[in-house]
């Protein structure tokens, strides 16, 4: 099946989340740890973007935002101080507060996501 066609918004994204990576002063490793992405990921990118987004993907995305001038519009909302509630796949849910920093909610997402469903506590 292989993976899904790239658009220029995922060029873009892994151009900014190569140049954070530059910036943090951290090892690929403990970057890629911390984003929560596999290094083989990050090392594909790097090497997809050497030479920059592809100008025929810049292209394309400029000629569709011509074709429709009229962007989407979107609703402002707010948040409120609800928890966050993440359901895996695997039937764990799991509800976190909003000030919950990076750091840990990638280590509960890595801890959760791994659990068995059979081994998942009942509530």
């Amino acid at each position: 099946m292989g993976r899904p066609a790239c658009g220029v918004d995922d060029f873009v994204e892994w151009q900014d989340r190569l140049e954070c990576q530059q910036q943090s002063g951290l090892s690929v490793e403990e970057f890629c740890r911390q984003e929560g992405v596999p290094k083989s990921t990050f090392y594909r990118w790097a090497n997809q973007l050497r030479d920059g987004v592809p100008q025929a993907l810049l292209t394309a995305a400029k000629t569709r935002k011509q074709a429709d001038p009229h962007p989407a519009t979107f609703l402002p909302i707010a948040f409120k101080a609800s928890p966050i509630e993440i359901e895996f796949p695997n039937g764990t849910m799991v509800r976190l507060p909003l000030d919950i920093g990076r750091p840990l909610l990638l280590e509960v997402i890595r801890i959760a996501g791994a659990l068995r469903p059979w081994k998942v506590p009942k509530s």
